[in-house]
């Protein structure tokens, strides 16, 4: 079960995103495993997430995370995912 809130740090940046949110971003990077190795691992870097309500996101991930969200159009995570994008350095 989806936590509440999952903090997600981005370069140090501590953003709280509704854990259903994670759990459908990690949902469709988990789709595009077979496109990239990066995508994989957001998946499962954000089902941890899920699982310890926080995960740190380094440098690549934050790549796979900004390419899967755009892909599936931002709107369909709600307003949540603008702050998200908003801080990715």
């Amino acid at each position: 079960m989806a936590q509440e809130q999952v903090r997600l740090e981005l370069d140090g940046k501590v953003i709280p995103i509704p854990g259903e949110v994670v759990s459908e971003i990690a949902a469709a990077a988990a789709a595009r495993a077979s496109v990239s190795r990066r995508h994989r691992e957001l998946s499962l870097l954000l089902g941890r997430a899920l699982e310890f309500g926080q995960a740190r996101l380094g440098k690549g991930d934050l790549r796979a995370l900004v390419v899967v969200i755009e892909e599936e159009h931002p709107e369909r995570f709600g307003p949540a995912v603008a702050e998200l994008l908003q801080a990715v350095p």
